[in-house]
């Protein structure tokens, strides 16, 4: 969740936005949670020769990326790069830090089949878990590789292996 308040908001909002939308210059996030930056090209055909526009997008959980993603180039969304921004009690050290995602991985708490969760892999392979109930993600068990955007378009894979991390 942001909060926003009416001193910053952007000067600027009437020139770049949308009716109905509004620039901030700051933002204050409410939570020290993890959090998504994607970075897409969004045409404005399906049509590759359509003309496009880079847009970024900071995101509460991973659900809404896989939304962005599920879109896809036949509505026009090229993906070109997924963050994941996470707090220094997360990474282990005393501040914030944004890595670049390499795999998503649908993985479990090996203790409960009723605990699906999902694990993050950066491209320098450091491992973060979305565990609710505070497991490391070199705990948990894989069960399959849903997201690798070690490619320049983004694959999905299902496969069967069920893999410690």
């Amino acid at each position: 969740m942001f909060i926003t308040r009416d001193a910053f908001r952007s000067p600027m909002s009437a020139f770049f936005c949308a009716p109905g939308d509004t620039g901030w210059t700051a933002a204050e996030l409410a939570l020290q949670q993890t959090w998504f930056l994607a970075y897409f090209d969004q045409l404005e055909t399906s049509e590759e020769d359509g003309l496009g526009c880079g847009r970024t997008m900071l995101f509460t959980d991973f659900r809404s990326v896989e939304q962005l993603i599920n879109m896809g180039p036949e509505n026009g969304i090229h993906l070109k790069s997924v963050h994941i921004l996470t707090p220094g009690h997360v990474n282990g050290t005393e501040s914030w830090r944004m890595d670049r995602l390499g795999a998503v991985w649908a993985g479990r708490n090996p203790n409960s089949a009723h605990l699906p969760m999902d694990v993050f892999e950066t491209t320098s392979g450091k491992k973060y878990s979305a565990s609710f109930v505070g497991l490391p993600a070199d705990e948990l068990q894989i069960e399959s590789m849903k997201f690798d955007f070690t490619d320049q378009t983004v694959q999905t894979r299902f496969t069967t292996n069920t893999t410690q991390v």
